[in-house]
């Protein structure tokens, strides 16, 4: 079995408490740190904090209401008692942060490992092996090697101690690269300066998915700027996603009673409520559900502009608009999978980009051209989309010499 060992003996810089418990990303240094060991593959969640804090146990209480297995220990002589000589143990020392690529290469079966970066003046925070090698604050240990530590002082320091235990067995070391470190291989937060840093390091590498202009000039600005307010906001997602949901209800409503203007604002405020929502979950990398929030704006949506349709229509174009709309809904479908053609990514159409054209309809009193015109601007780009990548040349395929 897997354990985590996360260290909180440390404070920050500032002398406000140990650095795990900095706020970064809506929660504390310690939750990512929780989930980079939970996608490590630990079981077990053990945590070194020689004084006790409040925060530290109710986030145990709140880890065990969640079945997980989690406890924390004060000195080197108690950590021996939770691990067995079967187990293996991941420590991660005080506010160090692995990046994806680090955890996918700590995530496979048990090894002993020593994550180090060959010296230089920029890493002069992390701790010196040798003449050549600093470690970076991860090291993957049989637990067998813990042995070594019950007789250590208890004011010594768990990690240079473990560090020293794993020098002295020759355990292999995995030197990552300046790329790597530059793109943020290790992140090493030490103060609430560090930690706002590393926030907006996060936000300027945010990922911007291959989406129309809509997306990528006005709403992808947008919730760069947004984010560090919502981050503040523990409970910013769970709130975004009921204004989504009561956005969508309320359209339907309004739709229901005739305001097309008010019920397709409505929607569109609520698909932009989504955005911002899902740009927050995709930093939770333990996330790994399906967006049922999204799913269910959608399925409002359709709902609302339906029945706008039916209060639009007249009962000899009911049945032509409903066609039209039905035939919209499987453009739609076919473009989740993305535009195959890069080069069109900017012009693709999707439900919020519809919205607003149908609202931009609407106001000026052409409903149901908006649809005829959605229809038709989605159709042209599924045509050209297939029609750019089949004529789009394929590199030839290497042959055996």
């Amino acid at each position: 079995m897997k354990l985590a060992l996360i260290s909180l003996a440390k404070d920050d810089l500032d002398g406000n408490g140990p650095i795990a418990l900095l706020p970064l990303f809506g929660g504390t240094l310690l939750d990512l740190q929780i989930r980079a060991a939970h996608r490590f593959g630990c079981e077990k969640f053990i945590f070194l904090c020689p004084v006790t804090h409040g925060a530290l146990l109710q986030k145990i209480d709140a880890m065990k209401q969640q079945g997980l297995d989690a406890e924390y220990v004060r000195s080197p002589s108690d950590l021996v008692q939770y691990a067995t000589d079967e187990d293996h143990i991941i420590y991660i020392a005080d506010g160090i942060l692995p990046n994806a690529e680090i955890v996918e290469q700590l995530s496979g079966a048990p090894q002993e490992l020593l994550l180090t970066v060959l010296h230089g003046d920029e890493y002069q925070e992390f701790e010196r092996i040798d003449l050549n090698q600093r470690w970076l604050g991860i090291v993957s240990l049989n637990t067998s090697r813990l042995s070594a530590l019950i007789d250590i002082p208890d004011d010594w320091e768990v990690g240079s101690a473990l560090l020293r235990t794993a020098v002295q067995a020759d355990c292999p070391r995995a030197i990552i690269s300046d790329r790597r470190m530059g793109s943020g291989a290790i992140a090493h937060v030490q103060s609430e300066i560090s930690a706002e840093q590393y926030t907006r390091r996060k936000l300027r590498d945010m990922p911007s998915k291959s989406s129309n202009f809509l997306n990528r000039f006005l709403l992808h600005p947008l919730a760069k700027r947004s984010l560090p307010r919502l981050w503040r906001k523990k409970a910013a997602p769970q709130y975004l996603g009921i204004f989504t949901l009561t956005a969508g209800a309320a359209a339907i409503l309004a739709a229901a009673f005739g305001y097309g203007i008010a019920s397709l604002a409505l929607l569109l405020a609520g698909s932009v409520a989504q955005y911002m929502r899902a740009a927050m979950v995709q930093f939770d990398s333990a996330v790994t559900a399906r967006d049922r929030t999204g799913m269910a704006l959608d399925f409002l949506a359709v709902t609302a502009v339906l029945v706008l349709l039916v209060k639009a229509s007249v009962a000899l174009t009911l049945v032509p608009n409903l066609v039209i709309t039905f035939l919209l809904l499987a453009h739609l479908l076919l473009l989740r999978a993305g535009a195959r053609d890069r080069r069109l990514a900017l012009m693709k159409p999707d439900m919020r980009l519809i919205l607003l054209a149908l609202l931009l309809a609407t106001i000026f009193g052409a409903f149901p051209y908006g649809l005829y015109g959605a229809t038709l601007y989605s159709g042209l780009f599924l045509v050209l989309d297939r029609y750019l990548t089949k004529d789009s040349p394929e590199k030839p395929a290497l042959r055996d010499q």
